[in-house]
């Protein structure tokens, strides 16, 4: 997974919605307002700070969600994901974690699985399976 928040630390540590919105614009990620507004009404992702600020831990939480909600169902991402939250989102050394298991993964898949799968829809599938199934593992491993 090419890492979406590489470039973060040229922009402010704190956004407007508008901002966030407008970020993930540019980076081609389907993020709209209301989603932003369920997530938090859900209590998947903690509010903006001073209420109406969001930091860089919100933004690595949304593109983890973004990531994961093609897979699982929102309850399912909040029992998994928010344990490892804080009152800003998802701390940027775990959201580093989770994109080094992915790329592992990536790698595995690419030399192992890729070449033995006729057409490429099969293999974004499977691909996206295996992603959440690492991640799933990681988390429990963590926990364990």
């Amino acid at each position: 997974m090419q890492d979406p928040l590489q470039d973060i630390k040229h922009f402010s540590p704190t956004m407007t919605i508008s901002q966030v919105l407008t970020f993930f614009q540019r980076k081609e990620i389907g993020i709209t307002r209301g989603m932003i507004q369920n997530y938090i009404r859900d209590g998947l992702l903690p509010p903006p700070v001073s209420k109406r600020l969001y930091t860089h831990k919100h933004l690595a939480a949304l593109v983890i969600i973004d990531r994961l909600k093609s897979v699982f169902d929102i309850p399912t991402i909040q029992k998994t994901l928010t344990p490892y939250m804080d009152d800003e989102g998802l701390p940027l050394d775990f959201y580093s974690y989770i994109l080094v298991k992915t790329a592992n993964v990536a790698a595995s898949w690419q030399t192992n699985i890729a070449p033995t799968l006729s057409e490429e829809g099969e293999a974004g599938t499977l691909l996206t399976m295996v992603f959440a199934t690492e991640l799933k593992m990681s988390i429990a491993a963590q926990e364990g």
